[in-house]
């Protein structure tokens, strides 16, 4: 019996982290472009996800969270000329969608994120990645 409610635990987090890990890409997503920069800067993302209601998880979960989205090539993470962390989609045309759209909506972008984005889009570009 003790092994079922053991299992029944072990679902129950790994369905936890699915939660936190697919949430915290759409903060990304939802933290960027637009008026803001291509990059979301990691403290608002984190900011969203507590007014989300993710913050019960505390923020040691949402930081394993970052790290296994940026270690599974969905997000990427990046420092900003201020020392900010910043994430991104990790997808080259969504990246680049993220650029135009932030160029168009600001007057005076952030020079030096449009260049980490602007970065990861050619990295991404020579690997061949997001090519469809």
């Amino acid at each position: 019996m003790a092994r079922s409610s053991t299992t029944q635990t072990e679902a129950e987090r790994r369905k936890r982290s699915k939660e936190v890990y697919e949430a915290l890409v759409r903060a990304v997503d939802y933290n960027s472009g637009r008026k803001q920069p291509p990059l979301a800067k990691k403290t608002s993302v984190i900011g969203t996800l507590h007014g989300a209601g993710y913050g019960r998880f505390g923020l040691e979960e949402l930081d394993k969270a970052i790290t296994a989205a940026c270690r599974n090539g969905d997000l990427f993470r990046a420092e900003d000329g201020n020392g900010d962390v910043r994430l991104g989609i990790n997808d080259r045309w969504k990246l680049r969608e993220k650029i135009e759209s932030n160029l168009s909506c600001v007057e005076e972008p952030r020079d030096d994120v449009i260049g980490l984005a602007n970065a990861q889009v050619e990295k991404l570009r020579l690997r061949g990645e997001n090519d469809d």
